[in-house]
Formats: C-alpha cells, sequence, structure tokens
C-alpha cells in the first residue's frame, strides 16, 4: 500500500517539476518580448509620432486618487491633447476635484455620466461614453488610480509609430499585507504563462489552417492603462462590443488580434504606476469581481486549480514532511523534485521583486499566494452554486 503511495507522490512531483520547468522557460523567454517601455524610438528612420493623445479616464469615488493621476498628467514632457474625466454617478468628491483643476486647466475636461443602461457594465460604459467625447487620434483607456512619471507619454506615444495598440502593466505599489502577498501572483501568471511571442506573429508549430480558429488565445491586456489609434478603435466597434465584458481589457486584446492588429505590450517598472488596492477586503472584493470571469468556462476554472495545488502548494508539504521517510525508492527523488520545484518558483518571485522593488521576503512564500487564490475560487464556486453575485463600488458584478 506504501509502494502505491510513494508511486503517486512521484508521479505529482514529477508533474509538478516538469510544470515548473515549462514555466521558467516562458518566463525567461517573456522577458524578452514583454520589456520596460523603450526610452527612446527604436526604429531610428521613424520619426516620433505627431499624434494627438487623448487620454479617458473613468472616475467613480476615486476621491483619494484622481488630483494625483491627473496631476502626473499634466506635468508630462510631451502632454497629451487632452484629458477626459468622466465622473461615473460618484457618491464621494470625485466630480469636485477635478471640476477645480479643470477651471485652470482647460485640458482637463469634466464630464457626468449618464445612468448606465442594463445591458452594460458600469467600467465598459463609462469607456464608451468618454470615447465619444474624445478628439484624439490616440485614445488612451487609463484607471484613476493610475499615475506615472514625467516622460511616460513620451515613451508611450513613440511605440504608435510601431503598433496599433499598447498596454502598459504598470508599477504596482503595494503597501499592505495581502497587496504583497496577492497581487504579485497576477504578474507572476502573466510572465509564466502567456505565450507574448505570439502577440503578433503565428506560431510556427501551428498550421495556417486551423490558426485562425484560435488566434485570440494569444492575446491580453491590461485594463489600467490600454492605448488604441481611434480609427482602429471605431472600426471594431470600441467599448460597445464588449459591453457585457467583466475582464473587458482581455476581451478587446482578443478583437483587436482577432483582426491582425499589432499589440506593443510592455511593463511600467519606475514609469508608469498604480495602487490597485489598499487592505486585505479591497484586495477580496476586487479579486472577486473578475476572478473567475477570466477563465472561458468553469472547467477551465477548476482544473488550473487542480494544476496550481499540485504545482506549488504539494511540494512546499513534501518539503515540510521531509523527515517522514516513505518506504520506497521514491523517496530520494520526491524530495528532489520538490526542492527543485521550489527553487524555481522562488527564483522568479525574487526576480519580479527586483524588477519591481516589492518586498523580497515576501518571494519565499509565493505558495501562500497560490493558496490565497484557492480560497478564493472554492469561495467563488459556492457564490455561483448559490446565485450570489459579487460587486464593485456599490455595483452588481453579472
Amino acid at each position: 500500500m506504501m509502494t502505491i503511495i510513494s508511486d503517486w507522490i512521484l508521479l505529482a512531483a514529477g508533474f509538478a517539476l516538469a510544470f515548473q520547468v515549462f514555466t521558467l522557460f516562458n518566463y525567461l523567454r517573456n522577458r524578452y518580448y514583454i520589456t520596460a517601455i523603450p526610452k527612446e524610438n527604436q526604429k531610428k528612420d521613424i520619426p516620433i509620432t505627431q499624434a494627438t493623445i487623448s487620454v479617458c479616464i473613468p472616475a467613480r469615488n476615486e476621491a483619494n486618487n484622481i488630483v494625483k493621476t491627473i496631476d502626473s498628467l499634466l506635468r508630462q514632457t510631451h502632454p497629451p491633447f487632452e484629458i477626459l474625466v468622466l465622473d461615473d454617478q460618484s457618491t464621494d468628491e470625485t466630480y469636485q476635484l477635478v471640476e477645480a483643476i479643470a477651471k485652470v486647466n482647460p485640458s482637463v475636461k469634466l464630464f457626468k455620466g449618464m445612468e448606465k443602461p442594463s445591458d452594460w457594465l458600469g467600467k465598459n460604459w463609462a469607456c464608451h461614453q468618454l470615447s465619444e467625447k474624445a478628439n484624439g487620434t490616440i485614445l488612451i483607456f487609463q484607471d484613476a488610480d493610475v499615475w506615472m512619471s514625467g516622460q511616460a507619454i513620451e515613451r508611450i506615444a513613440t511605440q504608435f509609430d510601431t503598433y496599433d495598440a499598447v498596454t502598459v502593466w504598470p508599477h504596482q505599489i503595494l503597501g499592505s499585507f495581502f497587496e504583497r502577498l496577492v497581487l504579485p501572483g497576477v504578474y507572476y501568471a502573466l510572465l509564466t504563462l502567456f505565450p507574448a511571442a505570439y502577440l503578433n506573429q503565428k506560431p510556427k508549430w501551428l498550421p495556417a489552417s486551423i490558426y485562425p480558429r484560435f488566434k485570440h488565445l494569444f492575446a491580453a491586456a491590461n485594463g489600467q492603462f490600454i492605448g488604441i489609434k481611434k480609427a482602429v478603435y471605431q472600426k471594431l466597434g470600441g467599448h460597445k462590443f464588449v459591453k457585457m465584458e467583466v475582464v473587458e481589457d482581455m476581451a478587446l486584446a482578443k478583437l483587436i488580434k482577432t483582426h491582425d492588429y499589432l499589440v506593443g505590450m510592455f511593463h511600467g517598472a519606475d514609469t508608469v504606476y498604480c495602487r490597485m488596492y489598499h487592505n486585505a477586503r479591497e484586495v477580496w472584493e476586487g479579486f472577486s469581481k473578475n476572478f473567475m470571469a477570466g477563465f472561458p468556462n468553469t472547467f477551465s476554472f477548476v482544473a488550473m486549480a487542480f494544476v496550481h495545488v499540485l504545482s506549488f502548494i504539494l511540494p512546499v508539504v513534501l518539503l515540510c514532511i521531509s523527515t517522514f521517510r516513505l518506504q520506497s525508492d521514491n523517496s530520494e527523488l520526491i524530495l528532489y523534485f520538490s526542492i527543485v520545484s521550489v527553487a524555481i518558483f522562488t527564483f522568479i518571485r525574487i526576480h519580479l521583486g527586483i524588477i519591481f522593488k516589492w518586498k523580497m521576503v515576501y518571494s519565499f512564500i509565493h505558495f501562500g499566494t497560490v493558496l490565497w487564490f484557492q480560497i478564493l475560487g472554492i469561495t467563488l464556486l459556492w457564490n455561483k452554486i448559490i446565485g450570489k453575485k459579487s460587486h464593485w463600488k456599490g455595483r452588481e458584478i453579472s
């Protein structure tokens, strides 16, 4: 009996190691394809774009963030042509704060959001309204809790000489325990699982005859910062086409990819910043609204959870009980597999911590990050069974 158990544990540990080796390879590859925003035009024969830029900011109860965000835009070396802020029926002082800025800065334009139709989600509706007000040839949709260094817009604008759309994964500023524990997990998943090499090209191993059916799978974007040429945005239908998508950024990315437009993807280390949440409650509610929606179906959601338990939690458990020797020849191999698995995902977390200047001690408890998401996933599955909806900023998320 012990031999059978040992064999199954060895199989699981071997799967974990294989998964970690794959993710390490993809991480190292993605570090080439997902870089910091270039400091200058990489193609010397192409002039820096003279396009006009409209920065569109949906704001609902953002009194704690909006002033800092607008101020960073006003200080740009390549200032936007216009900064559009839509107050999405806030119940705090968001409108009054922006109104005061707009009175002394003509480039800042403030609008009151209209009542949300029943067949739209809140942020999507706000972005749609902003797009109809924007006059620039490039639209940048930016969250109200995102701010940037003085040369950010100039550096990003240059990329539109090459790409039709640009998305940036901001430099996340982390304060509380659960911010530091949980949020790096999003970047870990992106850089270890997303095949960024195929964002703008067909995989050589995928037959051309079936590529059109699957190319949308090689698309991703971060809704905290997405820029797109207005002509492309209008041709695709903009946010109206994804009006009921909870994960609207991914839906837009798939739409852009499906129509063969080029997307530039960068990380915003030391350039574009964001602090998404400030405490455990905000972290929980924030991820509750869209975590499950990021998967195509419940089966894939559960399957990925199972893979993460085997690949991240099991190796740590096996290391913790390593003093207990299984009565088989597999014990040393199981221990070896577990050590290497833990070493790989710890290395990746350390490297991410160096890039984004996150507290290093959290790199050694990545299994805790995975465990937190497992608890969230179980909760969301239960809520789905009993019909309980998620809420964000006073609105129900279907």
